[in-house]
């Protein structure tokens, strides 16, 4: 007789009628959907669900913040928190602007220069948009990160930017195209720290592994424990353990036991050891998910070291100094996740021949997905 309310993680239309349609709820809450997009219930009522700004559950603008006593802002939306400063208005003199990359940079900034009336390209030497969006949304519980490929992907379509996949550009393209400005956001590349060993077959990177999810050995080693290293150590924990899917099936049929269940939920194909030279791991991972990250790893079984650093890594295993002696240990893969570095390819040319240009997101410094979305915004409204 009491009216229930549905709340967290209700992030699309679809779940929400779903939950009403059935009589799980009398109503739904939103929260967080709410700063990263406020026109969420209408765009849902006129049916334009693939246009919803998407909630990723970071917590890094939002609960972070407000952890830390400052303002609440989204690391999607570059509006919500700075809507009195920050207003699309369009132009009086439009340009045609020419955009190199489709990361995440790159595509704020193509459709808030299309919304304020500029005539925009967009240029992506990959065959699809992202980014470094597929590697974010790779390891467990980040998936939600692919939405912005969604809600990009039907932004582009609905104003109708040309899109040019599988095409790189160099300078000799920029100069016969003419544009009036060209934003740069070519992203960034793995950085290969210099360790002795570093370019055996053992070794690769932890972009290679959450891109193409290739096959490992037993024992992994992952050199680097800071988001992504901690992420890709989730990732590689995770494989060969059950979807839950399959944990349905196995537990509505009683075919092993609770505890077997559980061994086979945490349980996966390879130990995982992380190597952090610093005194402690994760020192770029928010507040409020921090718990959630080691809460997975310790679950899974990985290993973490501090303030071990990686003196060489050797056919069979690595060496290491850790409380001032040498170590070594045997380990059949070996991933890289010392952080990554700008790729700007076309700045320099650029700036010779007076170019009007801007450089974004991790062309211009490697960081977060804020800086990338809030960077494209910004250099849009510029223009």
């Amino acid at each position: 007789s009491v009216p229930v309310m549905a709340s967290n993680r209700i992030s699309d239309p679809d779940t929400a009628e779903s939950l009403i349609k059935t009589g799980c709820a009398d109503m739904v809450n939103l929260g967080r959907v709410l700063i990263a997009d406020p026109k969420w219930p209408q765009k849902a009522f006129e049916g334009k669900k693939d246009e919803i700004r998407p909630c990723a559950a970071c917590s890094q603008g939002c609960t972070d913040e407000v952890f830390q006593g400052r303002p609440v802002y989204c690391i999607g939306n570059p509006m919500a928190g700075f809507e009195g400063e920050r207003k699309i208005t369009r132009t009086d003199t439009p340009k045609r602007i020419m955009i190199v990359g489709a990361g995440p940079a790159g595509m704020e900034a193509a459709v808030r220069a299309t919304m304020a009336g500029h005539k925009v390209e967009i240029y992506e030497k990959q065959n699809d948009i992202g980014g470094q969006l597929h590697l974010a949304g790779a390891p467990p519980h980040k998936q939600e990160l692919l939405e912005f490929i969604r809600y990009y992907r039907a932004m582009i379509s609905k104003y109708e930017i040309p899109l040019f996949l599988n095409t790189g550009v160099d300078i000799d393209m920029i100069q016969k195209k003419t544009p009036d400005h060209v934003i740069v956001a070519q992203g960034a590349e793995p950085l290969v720290p210099p360790i002795k060993g570093s370019d055996k077959k053992c070794v690769m990177t932890s972009w290679e592994v959450l891109k193409n999810n290739p096959p490992l050995g037993r024992e992994v080693a992952v050199i680097g424990g800071g988001a992504v290293g901690l992420e890709t150590a989730a990732f590689v924990a995770s494989r060969g353990t059950i979807t839950p899917e399959i944990l349905y099936f196995l537990f509505k049929y009683e075919a092993e036991t609770p505890e077997r269940l559980r061994e086979l939920m945490f349980k996966g194909l390879c130990r995982v050891t992380v190597f952090e030279m610093l005194e402690k791991a994760g020192k770029d991972v928010g507040k409020s998910t921090r718990w959630v990250l080691f809460d997975n790893l310790r679950k899974h079984g990985v290993t973490i070291k501090t303030s071990a650093r990686v003196l060489e890594i050797k056919d069979g295993g690595l060496a290491w100094e850790e409380d001032g002696e040498t170590r070594q240990a045997e380990f059949d893969t070996v991933i890289l996740s010392s952080g990554s570095k700008s790729l700007d390819t076309l700045s320099a040319s650029l700036r010779q021949l007076s170019i009007p240009h801007t450089v974004v997101g991790d062309s211009n410094k490697p960081g977060r997905i804020d800086g990338a979305i809030h960077g494209g915004f910004l250099a849009a409204m510029e223009l």
